[in-house]
């Protein structure tokens, strides 16, 4: 920097950072090539490491050349037999798990659910099968009846008597109801309900249960709710008054009201909110200022709800 003498201080100062700078570009540049070609040397190793490894799982399989076809019982063949044959190890793996779940080979034809088991496989090995006679299964013999055909002898003639006759239907069969007949919807149990023509067992069943969770019916059509069936059946029931079960809304928890058909959760719900907020419930005019209840709804719980 002396030799400069028309450089200021500051000038010849400024040169000198740019100097040092450099000569750190230098080596910084110097010393990452060299880690770069090091780490890049490292992953080639550790690549070809894996590629080794790679082939070397791939060549586990038998390979083609080494096949043979020679005499074997699937029973007994070990994992060395088996591969030899050609077949591959999860394969062998498979007959493996048929032999531990089944127990044998028991016919030839049963090899042939060795998983994904080819055509020319299935070609090359069927004819080297052999099944021992200990794990084939016993054939039945046919009876004697089968073998040899039965003679036909003419019945002899004898007198039958009318009255030795078994009539078909033993058991007396229920009639249904005629045009005119009833039955009270509100007190029939299941055996007169299934005289109803288009009433069978389940029909009858479904409307005594749902008589019973209502606590009793009010008009007879509603035994239609209970389920689906022909409007004809109304014209067979009658329905006799009877005193209904009452629910009391001021009493009974959420979960005892919802056990009727015509209340649901919400309004079970909106109920106990009430009774928490307001008090008891004095009258069905409550009800029809909640939201959770339509006209409908108070229409068809009126002669249910007691306060």
């Amino acid at each position: 920097m002396k030799r400069l003498p028309f450089f200021t201080s500051s000038q010849r100062r400024a040169l000198l950072v740019i100097e040092w700078l450099l000569l750190l570009a230098i080596i910084g540049l110097s010393v990452w090539r060299w880690q770069s070609a090091d780490s890049g040397s490292e992953k080639r190793k550790v690549m070809s490491r894996k590629s080794d490894y790679v082939v070397r799982d791939i060549t586990y399989a038998t390979a083609e050349d080494s096949v043979e076809v020679f005499p074997f019982d699937p029973n007994t063949a070990d994992s060395t037999t088996l591969l030899r044959l050609g077949l591959s190890p999860w394969q062998v793996r498979s007959i493996y798990r048929y032999r531990a779940k089944r127990g044998r080979y028991s016919r030839v034809e049963e090899f042939r659910n060795v998983p994904n088991l080819t055509v020319e496989q299935w070609v090359r090995l069927e004819p080297y099968i052999r099944i021992a006679p200990r794990f084939r299964y016993v054939e039945r013999e046919e009876p004697r009846e089968r073998r040899e055909p039965a003679r036909a002898v003419e019945p002899p003639v004898a007198e039958v008597c009318c009255e030795d006759v078994v009539p078909r239907d033993t058991f007396p069969r229920r009639d249904k109801l005629r045009v005119g007949q009833t039955v009270d919807v509100n007190t029939a149990d299941t055996t007169l309900l299934k005289m109803v023509p288009g009433i069978a067992s389940k029909r009858a069943a479904r409307i005594v249960a749902y008589r019973n969770a209502l606590g009793g019916f009010v008009t007879k059509e509603q035994a239609m709710e209970a389920t689906e069936m022909p409007d004809s059946v109304l014209r067979y029931m009658t329905l006799s008054p009877q005193p209904v079960r009452r629910v009391n809304v001021n009493r009974l928890s959420v979960s005892q009201l919802m056990k009727h058909p015509y209340i649901s959760f919400y309004q079970a719900k909106a109920i106990s909110e009430y009774r928490r907020d307001h008090g008891a419930i004095q009258s069905i005019d409550v009800l029809r200022e909640l939201d959770e209840f339509r006209p409908t709804d108070i229409e068809k719980l009126h002669p249910y709800l007691e306060f």
